[in-house]
């Protein structure tokens, strides 16, 4: 693992801009997606971090990698919906502001993924915006996407397990503010330091990302912004278990039953569950992953492809 993250540290040290970083680690990403032991080292490094087997869960299995003040990786492990379908949003369209992002599929069949302009407001008062497709293309095995900063983008739900690697830096240079959001006790109060901040003014000063219409979805109308991202509500850790224990099979990583159930006994919050889901592993029998209720079929999030095709016919014939 060292070595890819050594090269991407390298290459983000020493590139002219943040574009040509992101340029230059595409070959690193294509290397790490092909090689398995990454992941295993990466998954046993995430094993081993104290409260891990105590998260809530989210739509998609979040694995940080690596986070520094050049740039930050995860694996993202892309749970499907219950009945496989590939046609369903995994979130609304949304930008990421002043971020970048390269993402590579590292495991599994990959997505549809879909890519905008940057939106631009049409009307304030109803908050309708022109949303105008650059693409949509399957993002698949081994693929590099780059999405730049300000556009807007659409992952689909796969039919399977995917795993991408997720690289995100800034546009801008790495400053002293970077290294700030670095320390750990103002990651864990991000959420509140950034209210606090908003309301005192020094967003701005901070570089803080106070979210305000980066989020969008399809209408039969058009597109409309949705002016504070709504998070998806986080699911039970009982979950959560079943998920991450379905990226340990489906990923040949069987061998971490043992460390799994030591971890276990170090204090979790469903010791029965876990102790179930390592004799399963350890049996061999198959682990399937669980999406909470509170994670598809939200209104404004999960939308078909056919919603999105009625929204863009809509917007070209109001500009006809």
């Amino acid at each position: 693992m060292k070595q890819y993250l050594d090269s991407l540290e390298q290459i983000f040290s020493s590139a002219p801009n943040k574009h040509e970083a992101n340029y230059r680690a595409k070959e690193v990403l294509e290397d790490m997606s092909a090689d398995p032991h990454f992941f295993t080292s990466v998954l046993e490094k995430h094993l081993k971090t104290p409260g891990s087997l105590n998260t809530k869960h989210y739509p998609v299995v979040g694995i940080d990698i690596e986070l520094n003040h050049l740039f930050g990786l995860v694996a993202n492990c892309w749970i499907p919906l219950p009945d496989r379908a590939t046609d369903v949003s995994t979130k609304a369209i949304h930008h990421h502001g002043d971020m970048l992002l390269s993402t590579v599929t590292a495991f599994g069949p990959g997505y549809e993924h879909w890519t905008f302009e940057t939106p631009v407001v049409v009307d304030a008062a109803s908050e309708s915006y022109q949303v105008n497709l650059i693409e949509h293309a399957p993002h698949a095995l081994h693929d590099v996407a780059f999405v730049d900063s300000y556009v807007a983008h659409l992952p689909f739900y796969p039919e399977s397990l995917t795993i991408t690697y997720a690289l995100w830096s800034s546009k801008f240079p790495s400053t002293w503010k970077d290294r700030l959001k670095r320390v750990p006790l103002l990651q864990k109060n991000s959420a509140r330091l950034k209210k606090l901040a908003a309301k005192a003014n020094l967003s701005k000063q901070l570089e803080l990302k106070v979210v305000e219409y980066f989020d969008f979805y399809p209408t039969p109308d058009g597109f409309r912004g949705i002016r504070e991202r709504e998070e998806f509500e986080r699911g039970p850790n009982s979950d959560y278990l079943p998920s991450l224990f379905h990226v340990i099979q489906q990923t040949g990583n069987e061998h971490f039953a043992g460390l799994l159930r030591e971890q276990g006994q170090k204090g979790v919050e469903n010791p029965a569950l876990l102790n179930q889901l390592v004799d399963k592993l350890e049996r061999g029998e198959e682990i399937e992953g669980k999406l909470s209720p509170t994670h598809y079929g939200i209104d404004r999030a999960n939308f078909r492809k056919q919603d999105l095709q009625a929204a863009l016919a809509a917007q070209s014939r109001k500009i006809a």
